[in-house]
């Protein structure tokens, strides 16, 4: 007789510990809200300042045309928005050099079709919001991907959003203006 007794304590006992335990778990009494808008979320360059660094576009391992930020020695002046500058043509410039140890370690690459000549950017003419690149190579021949990333390049060496329509002028003709097709895309709202 004396298990049936010693098994209802056991219970009890164990009821009352499982009441204790849960109380700490069922809240501090602060009461639940709705959720409160507060604005748009901030947005923010996160790449290094203009005056500090080149921004190039290379393919990644996945195809993916990316926007790379090179750091320069020494910093060069911004030009103004719009303005003719010789940084739009470094820029061009470097790009057509191709990556440098570090990005190719990182995997990243030029389109095939883009040739390496860092001699080959001659001049850069900017017209309102068209920046007019001229090269000393073939331009009519260039795949796709190689004007994309000529096309990018120029225009955030031209503008900080890259809002600039580029053409590009070769030994054998002239391009149609192009825009660069990725731009600074601010975070959605939630």
């Amino acid at each position: 007789m004396r298990k049936p007794v010693f098994r209802a304590r056991r219970a009890g006992l164990l009821a009352a510990l499982l009441v204790v335990a849960s109380a700490p778990l069922a809240g501090c009494g602060v009461q639940e809200t709705a959720v409160i808008d507060a604005g748009r979320p901030a947005v923010a360059d996160l790449f290094p300042p203009r005056e500090g660094r080149m921004l190039l576009f290379f393919f990644s391992p996945s195809g993916e045309l990316l926007p790379v930020p090179r750091i320069v020695e020494a910093p060069w002046p911004v030009p103004t928005e719009g303005a003719d500058g010789p940084d739009v043509r470094a820029v061009v410039t470097a790009l057509l050099a191709g990556p440098d140890k570090a990005e190719r370690r990182a995997g990243l690459r030029s389109a095939p079709s883009l040739p390496r000549s860092a001699s080959a950017a001659d001049r850069v003419v900017t017209d309102g919001p068209t920046v007019e690149v001229r090269l000393r190579l073939r331009v009519t021949g260039l795949a796709g991907p190689a004007r994309d990333q000529l096309v990018c390049t120029a225009a955030f060496a031209a503008h900080a959003q890259g809002a600039v329509s580029v053409s590009l002028v070769g030994q054998d003709g002239r391009l149609a203006p192009a825009d660069c097709s990725l731009r600074p895309v601010p975070a959605p709202v939630r």
